[in-house]
């Protein structure tokens, strides 16, 4: 039996051409010794021998071999032969197990601490709203069964402006709610915290965080409110933290203070309008049934309820729209991982193709093709873990920065740092399975190469010319000669190229997809924000006649146009006893300050009776059609409307004939509600146009509680969205990023593969900068071509994308709008980054010697 040592010394003597003829004459050698071992020596000397100075020092490389095992030697000098794509690929995958660590990381510790505040706010079950009085109310709902704990109090709106000195009077008016609480020193649940100052007493209020923050109030701060036909100023005596506070004022959340009853009373004159309830079992299938038997109660006593608000009380009111954001960025996570296995399987392929020849070796020397096979993929797995060392610190980082953003825009600290553990598990699975599932295509297609056609290849690409695409290439003769080859180059490696292609397709396809998704979005909030033509609203807290409102507004001298709307909160019955609240308003059939966007069906005609044009986002969840009746309680009585169109707007209000709902509301002639155009349409003159009528109204004696401009309302709107529309920027960036560092990977590995090429052409005279050029063609022709794949593969894609988060946000898709100019954008950024990535490698490889291009295998 011949002995390691002898045998291993007399391979690395021996030529490397000569080692399967050499090997497989020497006798007694067992099979399966030469696969463990004799296949590693040939691999690694291989490797060895492509670099002058190691192969001087060959036995230095053997004992390296021995200590470290063949396999993970070779697996060593792989990875590091050429850094720059072993780099290129591990930052593209980490990119996106970056993004996906990112977002469930922030997802999770957002609603955990969303959550934790929601706890410690001890959850209302159930608001009803009403005229009350606070005692006899109280005892009344604690009689229905089910009903733990019952709270009284004010919630209501008015106006304000922050007093800053002499220039008080330059401070805009701001609409915002007041809750007034009978005792906040003993609150049992709806717990609202104090976080500076003094609770609120006689002639003092307190604000919520949220809104101190965003409109610089402080304690000792002193606002002008409007009450009525005086203005009374309050000094601030506390700021304190309201989990049920809704959205914050920066995202188009209203402002929220609080006070004492009577200091309500003072300032509004309203008294106590709302019921807070605790339930001794929230979850139960019935507490529809209870919520309704507790109204009726409420009802018999002369105590009349017209809204009633169920809560979840393990839920935030905000994890819905976390979800809507989940779905948004899972998806372009998804698309950054699928660009990135293209890559790896680009560069899996191409170390198979250089390396074929070894793989002969390989196998004469009695490799089996699942040892090949497992040889490889441990490259794979290597990428795997190198892009999981950069993307799971790097990405709980950025998951507990974005967390921490998030909820400090509630006013909430996030805590000291801490990573997810479900995150990190879901980062270790798919990083180690997409490498190996993107390697093993290419590696099985090299472990069933027959050793006869491996190592009877003669260099890479030594079939070009054979197929129909390669004779046609050849026919192109009326190009320069250097851009001839770069054309004829690019359809060397033609499986290379198509995946190339389809990742810098689908890069772009998802950049323009965004951009279109954004432009859908902004013009779908233009549509719904145009519904209306009127410069202002007013809200008014008792209903007056429709002649007396029209006066008042009317004598207004900038007024052009008033019309007195109606708006009125039922309960849609809806199946198996089912209710969901339902906003109407009633309208004039021939308005001219209504211009809805009708999605289906008409809108209101003159003469229509019991007609409604149903908001589209509640006919959709409950699955109504055009052509079916509604039934809803007006005035504890039932009352049927047929659909006759859906309409969609942003404030989810459905559109009925002012004259019927007067008639079914016992309100005829009088309204509650006035939309007013004026002559000009700015920002200012919409400001001085409700100024205007405030002085108008207080002349006439008319109690107006809420006056709103169209430009302050449309800010609102925009404010909410804005956050997904940063978001959606955010995404069409990485996926230039994802497509850039695919491109310059693909590019690269093009270059390394052509180094003999490359010292061919030097070698005949060839300068460094024709070369360079040749190759930056070839990267700006593949380019070009995935950009005409792009364009067309972008639009349903941009469609599906908008759609997507259409319906998450509004129920419904956006009204669609194709973002040509993304398009032309995404042509210059694939054309300079095909360049760019090119350029980079191409003068890398010119720096390397003749000598050592020419022996490079």
């Amino acid at each position: 039996m011949v002995s390691w040592q002898r045998m291993t010394s007399e391979v690395v003597r021996t030529p490397i051409r000569t080692w399967p003829r050499r090997l497989s004459e020497r006798p007694g050698l067992r099979p399966g010794f030469q696969s463990e071992k004799a296949l590693g020596v040939a691999a690694s000397r291989t490797q060895l021998s492509a670099d002058p100075v190691r192969s001087k020092t060959g036995r230095v490389g053997f004992f390296q071999l021995i200590s470290m095992g063949v396999t993970w030697f070779k697996l060593w000098r792989d990875l590091s032969h050429n850094k720059a794509r072993t780099a290129l690929v591990v930052i593209s995958m980490a990119v996106g197990l970056f993004v996906l660590g990112v977002i469930l990381g922030a997802y999770s510790m957002m609603l955990e601490g969303l959550d934790r505040d929601w706890q410690a706010w001890v959850p209302v079950h159930v608001s009803l709203w009403g005229w009350f009085v606070p005692d006899e109310a109280e005892q009344v709902a604690l009689r229905e069964e089910g009903v733990a704990d019952v709270e009284c109090m004010i919630d209501t709106a008015f106006h304000y402006r922050l007093v800053d000195g002499d220039a008080e009077r330059s401070q805009e008016w701001r609409e915002a709610r007041l809750i007034a609480r009978q005792d906040y020193e003993q609150q049992r649940f709806g717990v609202i915290r104090l976080l500076a100052g003094d609770w609120p007493s006689e002639r003092a209020i307190a604000v919520e965080s949220m809104t101190a923050d965003y409109y610089g109030v402080y304690v000792g701060s002193v606002i002008l409110v409007q009450a009525g036909n005086h203005e009374r100023r309050l000094s601030v005596a506390g700021i304190v933290r309201d989990p049920d506070a809704g959205m914050p004022p920066r995202f188009g959340g209203r402002a929220y203070y609080y006070a004492t009853p009577d200091t309500a009373t003072w300032l509004t004159g309203d008294d106590y309008n709302r019921i807070d309830v605790r339930l001794d079992s929230p979850g139960d299938a019935d507490v529809r049934v209870r919520v309704d038997e507790l109204r009726a109660r409420m009802d018999s006593s002369h105590m009349p309820v017209w809204g009633t608000w169920i809560r979840n009380p393990d839920e935030h009111w905000f994890r819905a729209a976390a979800e809507t954001l989940l779905v948004i960025l899972t998806t372009s996570g998804g698309v950054s991982l699928l660009l990135s296995v293209f890559l790896i399987v680009n560069t899996v392929n191409a170390i198979v193709a250089q390396q074929v020849w070894q793989i002969g070796v390989m196998k004469v020397v009695g490799a089996t093709g699942a040892r090949v096979v497992r040889t490889y993929l441990a490259i794979g797995l290597c990428y795997g873990v190198l892009a999981l060392l950069l993307a799971v610190p790097l990405g709980a980082a950025g998951a507990y920065w974005l967390a921490a953003w998030a909820l400090d825009q509630f006013e909430l600290a996030i805590g000291p740092f801490y990573v997810v553990p479900g995150t990190v598990l879901v980062q270790v699975g798919v990083g180690l399975a997409v490498p190996l599932l993107a390697s093993l295509p290419p590696v099985l297609g090299g472990a069933r190469t027959m050793p006869h056609d491996a190592i009877s290849t003669y260099g890479l690409g030594s079939d070009f010319g054979r197929g129909l695409l390669d004779r046609l290439m050849g026919l192109v003769r009326w190009l320069p000669r250097p851009m001839a080859l770069s054309l004829r180059n690019t359809f060397r490696h033609r499986a290379r190229v198509v995946l190339t292609l389809i990742a810098l397709a689908l890069g772009g396809a998802l950049f323009v997809a965004v951009l279109s998704t954004q432009a859908s979005c902004s013009q779908t909030l233009r549509l719904l924000l145009a519904d209306s033509g009127a410069d202002a609203t007013v809200h008014f807290a008792d209903a007056y006649r429709v002649e007396r409102l029209l006066a008042a507004t009317e004598q207004t001298p900038a007024v052009v146009r008033a019309e007195v709307w109606k708006q009125w909160n039922v309960r849609l019955q809806l199946d198996e006893g089912r209710e969901r609240p339902l906003r109407l308003v009633g309208v004039p059939p021939d308005s001219h300050l209504l211009r809805p966007r009708i999605i289906a069906g008409r809108g209101l005609l003159p003469g229509d009776g019991n007609a409604i044009v149903l908001n589209s986002t509640a006919a959709f969840e409950e699955g109504i059609a055009v052509g079916d009746t509604v039934r809803f309680d007006i005035q504890d009585r039932e009352t049927t409307w047929t659909v006759v169109g859906l309409v969609v707007n942003a404030q989810e209000r459905s559109l009925v004939p002012f004259a019927t709902l007067s008639r079914e509301t016992e309100s005829r002639n009088v309204g509650w509600e006035v939309a007013v155009m004026a002559e000009d349409h700015d920002a200012a003159s919409q400001r001085a146009l409700v100024d205007s009528l405030r002085a108008a109204y207080v002349a006439y004696r008319l109690d107006a509680d809420d006056f709103s401009t169209t430009t302050e309302y449309e800010a609102r709107v925009w404010s909410r969205f804005g956050v997904v529309l940063y978001l959606l920027l955010a995404i069409s960036l990485l996926a230039a990023v994802v497509g850039s560092i695919g491109l310059t990977g693909t590019m690269s590995i093009n270059v390394v593969e052509r180094r003999r090429e490359i010292g061919v052409m030097r070698a005949t005279g060839a300068s460094s900068s024709s070369v360079a050029a040749i190759f930056v063609a070839e990267g700006v022709v593949i380019g070009a071509l995935s950009w005409l794949l792009a364009v067309p593969l972008s639009y349903p894609s941009a469609r599906l994308f908008s759609n997507l988060v259409g319906e998450s946000l509004l129920r419904v898709p956006f009204e669609f709008v194709y973002a040509v100019d993304g398009a032309g954008l995404w042509l210059f950024v694939v054309l300079l980054v095909s360049a760019l990535a090119s350029l980079w490698p191409a003068l890398q490889a010119t720096r390397v010697s003749v000598r050592e291009a020419l022996s490079y295998e």
